[in-house]
């Protein structure tokens, strides 16, 4: 009995240390994904941390304006990037330029919404946000010059 029993306790045995290894090894493994998964997240928020988005006021309303440093563009979508930021500088330009005549024409309403659907199709991870709300500033803006220039003046 005793030929029996010693060999079944050393098999219990590294079994069970067999097991232990194995729960250690997998407490590594999530430690190690849990410290790899930190490091993605850190890199996605200094990546977004790059995008230079500053505040601009017009009225007293401030609106943001995103613009990229030329060597920090996505290497996919670079060409949207630049034509969306481009048509909002010539809405900026138009804004600062007169306060009372329109910023925009119909064409030119509909190039930066199609500009902007084109940056997310092709960057899908970009950050649009500001973009949106600069050219809905701009547009909304242009909406109310084209209200009060419809609205004839009183008479006296």
């Amino acid at each position: 009995m005793k030929k029996i029993l010693v060999p079944i306790i050393a098999l219990a045995t590294l079994l069970g240390a067999a097991a232990e290894a194995r729960a250690q090894a997998n407490l590594v493994h999530g430690i190690t994904a849990g410290i790899g998964a930190a490091r993605m997240a850190a890199r996605n928020k200094d990546a977004q941390a790059k995008q230079a988005a500053s505040t601009s006021t017009y009225r007293g309303q401030a609106f943001p304006m995103q613009r990229t440093p030329a060597d920090q563009l996505p290497k996919k979508g670079a060409a949207e990037v630049t034509a969306v930021e481009t048509q909002l500088d010539r809405f900026h330009t138009a804004l600062l330029a007169d306060s009372t005549s329109a910023l925009c024409t119909p064409a030119q309403r509909t190039d930066i919404q199609t500009a902007i659907v084109n940056l997310a199709r092709a960057q899908s991870r970009w950050d649009l946000g500001p973009y949106q709300q600069e050219a809905t500033f701009y547009l909304a803006e242009d909406a109310r010059r084209q209200r009060t220039a419809a609205v004839p003046a009183p008479a006296k």
